[in-house]
C-alpha cells in the first residue's frame, strides 16, 4: 500500500498523551516503532485533572457482575453489555498493571473511610472510597484527590523510558492521510506552525473529549473535539454524539473569570450534602439522595438554580470531621482556600459543568474504527461502555482496558500478512441528515458564541426549538469571512469545535426522548423503542456500502452538505 511521502515513517501512531494513549503504547511490543503525538506537552491531558479515582472491583465483597449491574444502571439502558462486561472484568488485571508500572495509589492505612481494602498483586493493600451511583465502596484514589495526576505521571515516566517510542510535543494533528479509503498517516503543525507528514501502518486516536464546546466546563482548554473532527473527516461513524455529561459539582468561584474547578464525585460519596439557599437538601426527593447518578444530581441543582433565580447551590461538609476531609481532599482544600473557603467551615458554592463526552467514534470491542488502518480508545471513542450516563471513575478505567485491548489488535493486525481487516456488519437503519457547514480554520473569536450556543441550546436541558435554534446560529456562525489571523493552531481548533457542535446539535434533535444525560422537554420520558437504539454521523460516499461496528443497530445521520 502506498504510504504519504512524509517527513518521517512509523508503525504506529497515537494521538494523545492521556491514560488511553501512553496505555496503548507501553503496552505495544517494544520491537514496534512508536510515535506519540500530544497537542501540548506530555502529561497535560484530562487524564491529570482526573480527581474522584479509578473504579475496580477488587475488594473483597466486591464483584465484577456487581461492577456491571452498576454501570447498566447509571447508563439508563443504553450500554452495550458486552463493552461493559469487559470494562468491569478487565478492572483488578488494569489495577495490577496499573501499579506494576509505578502508579502509587492511596494504601488503606491511610483511608478515610473504613469502606475496606484492595487487595491487588505487587501492592500493600489500598484504600477504597465510595462514589455515587456504586453499590460498594470500588474506587482507588492518589493522594486523596490527585488521582489522574498520579496516574499521568507514572505512565509518563515509563513511556519516557521506551527507547522504540518517540514523543513530539506540541503537535497538533489537522488531518488522517488517507490512501483508497484506509488511513496511513497524519499531518500535523508543530509548535511554529510548520507542517509535517508522518506515514504509519495504524494510527490510534486518543485525543480526548469535547468538554470546550460549552461555556462551563471541567475541562482543561485542550479539549476541543480534534479528534472527533479527525475521524468524521476521514469517513469514520460517530455516534451517541446526543450524550455529553455535566458534573454536578464544579467550584462556582467569586471571580467568574477564573478557570472552572472540579469537586469530585467522591466528596459526596464521603457524606457531604447538597443545600439549596434555604438550607434544605433537595436531594432527600431521590431514593439515594447525594448518590444519584451524575444525569439525576445535574438535573436537579440546575432545577433548584432556575427556582431560586441563583447561579448555584451548596456543597456541605461541614458535618464531616474535618480532619477526615483535609486528609482525604487536599487539592480541593487548597484550591478553596484560594478564594477564601474552607470547606470545614464553608459551603462551596457549585453548579453543573461540561465534563464527560459519553458519545465518540464508533468502534468495535478491540478499538476499531469504521475505517481500517484507525483505532479510537479513551474519550474520543464510544465503545458504548457508558451509555446514556457515564458511571463515576468509570473513565480511567475504561482507558487502561480499551487501551490494552487496542494494543493486541493492532500488533494481531500488523502482523497478518495480506493486512486484512476484519469484516463487520452492517449498520441498520435510516440516513439522517446533518448539513454541516465544515471549516478548516475559523476565527478563534467565534469560540465564546459556539460555547453560548451550546450551552443555552444544546446543555442540560434540550427541546426541538432550543435546538433548531442553536443548529441555524451555528450555521450562522459558518458563514463567517475566512479566518486571516495568524493563530492558526486556535483556528484550527475553533473550526474542529464548530464541526463536532453542528453534529452533537443534529443528534439530540434526532434522539426525541430523554435517557440519561440527554434530556428533551418535549419528550421528558424514555421511548422503550429507542433503548440501545444508536444514531450514526457518518461522512461516507456510499450509505449501504458502510460497514458497521460489533452489529450495533442504529440510524445514520449522513452529511448532506
Amino acid at each position: 500500500m502506498a504510504h504519504p511521502s512524509g517527513d518521517t515513517n512509523a508503525e504506529v501512531i497515537i494521538i494523545g498523551g492521556g491514560i488511553a494513549g501512553i496505555s496503548l503504547a507501553l503496552r505495544l511490543p517494544e520491537t514496534l516503532a512508536v510515535t506519540l503525538l500530544t497537542k501540548q506537552h506530555l502529561g497535560e491531558s484530562n487524564t491529570r485533572y482526573a480527581q474522584g479515582g479509578l473504579a475496580a472491583a477488587v475488594g473483597s465483597e466486591d464483584s465484577p457482575a456487581s461492577h456491571i449491574t452498576d454501570t447498566l444502571r447509571a447508563g439508563a439502558g443504553h450500554c452495550d453489555e458486552h463493552a461493559v462486561r469487559l470494562l468491569a472484568e478487565g478492572g483488578p488485571a488494569a489495577v495490577a498493571w496499573l501499579v506494576a508500572a509505578g502508579t502509587h495509589f492511596d494504601p488503606a492505612a491511610l483511608s478515610a473511610t473504613a469502606g475496606g481494602q484492595a487487595v491487588v498483586a505487587g501492592a500493600d493493600p489500598l484504600a477504597l472510597g465510595h462514589e455515587a451511583a456504586h453499590s460498594h465502596h470500588r474506587v482507588l484514589h492518589a493522594h486523596g484527590d490527585a488521582t489522574g495526576a498520579e496516574i499521568e505521571r507514572a505512565l509518563v515516566a515509563a513511556v519516557r523510558a521506551r527507547p522504540n517510542i518517540t514523543i513530539h510535543e506540541d503537535a497538533l494533528v489537522t488531518e488522517l492521510v488517507m490512501d483508497a479509503g484506509t488511513c496511513v498517516g497524519v499531518r500535523l503543525l508543530d509548535a511554529d506552525a510548520v507542517s509535517h507528514t508522518i506515514a504509519a501502518r495504524a494510527v490510534a486516536l486518543a485525543n480526548g473529549g469535547a468538554g470546550r464546546l460549552w461555556r462551563r466546563t471541567s475541562n482543561p482548554p485542550g479539549a476541543t473535539a480534534d479528534g472527533l473532527a479527525l475521524a468524521y473527516r476521514a469517513g469514520a461513524a460517530l455516534t451517541d454524539l446526543e450524550f455529553a455529561q455535566f458534573h454536578p459539582t464544579v467550584l462556582v468561584p467569586p471571580d467568574p473569570t477564573a478557570p472552572a474547578f472540579l469537586i469530585s464525585e467522591a466528596v459526596r460519596g464521603e457524606g457531604a450534602h447538597l443545600l439549596n439557599a434555604r438550607g434544605e437538601r433537595f436531594m432527600l426527593k431521590y431514593p439515594d439522595a447525594e448518590l444519584e447518578p451524575r444525569d439525576v444530581v445535574a438535573r436537579a441543582i440546575l432545577q433548584e438554580m432556575l427556582r431560586e433565580e441563583s447561579d448555584h447551590m451548596w456543597l456541605d461538609l461541614r458535618h464531616l470531621d474535618a480532619d477526615l476531609v483535609r486528609g482525604r481532599f487536599p487539592t480541593i482544600a487548597a484550591t478553596c482556600a484560594e478564594y477564601g473557603i474552607d470547606i470545614t467551615r464553608d459551603l462551596i458554592p457549585v453548579a453543573p459543568a461540561a465534563h464527560y463526552f459519553m458519545g465518540g467514534v464508533a468502534v468495535d470491542l478491540d478499538a476499531r474504527t469504521t475505517v481500517p488502518g484507525l483505532w479510537a480508545i479513551g474519550e474520543v471513542a464510544c465503545t458504548g461502555v457508558h451509555g446514556a450516563n457515564r458511571l463515576a471513575s468509570n473513565s480511567l478505567l475504561e482507558g487502561v482496558v480499551f487501551g490494552l485491548r487496542a494494543a493486541t489488535s493492532i500488533t494481531t493486525d500488523l502482523a497478518a500478512p495480506a493486512r486484512t481487516w476484519p469484516q463487520q456488519p452492517p449498520f441498520v437503519g435510516d440516513i439522517l441528515p446533518t448539513r454541516t457547514q465544515d471549516r478548516t480554520t475559523l476565527d478563534p473569536a467565534a469560540r465564546p458564541t459556539i460555547q453560548t450556543i451550546m450551552w443555552e441550546r444544546a446543555g442540560l436541558y434540550r427541546d426541538a426549538q432550543g435546538l433548531e435554534r442553536g443548529r441555524d446560529a451555528l450555521r450562522d456562525v459558518a458563514q463567517q469571512p475566512a479566518y486571516a489571523g495568524a493563530d492558526t493552531r486556535a483556528a484550527i481548533e475553533t473550526a474542529n469545535m464548530l464541526l463536532t457542535a453542528q453534529l452533537i446539535t443534529a443528534a439530540a434533535l434526532a434522539r426525541r426522548e430523554s435517557r440519561g444525560a440527554h434530556a428533551r422537554r418535549d419528550f421528558p420520558a424514555p421511548d422503550p423503542f429507542l433503548a440501545g437504539q444508536r444514531f450514526y454521523a457518518w461522512n461516507g460516499q456510499d450509505a449501504a456500502a458502510a460497514v458497521g461496528v460489533g452489529g450495533r443497530m442504529g440510524r445514520f445521520m449522513r452529511d448532506v452538505k
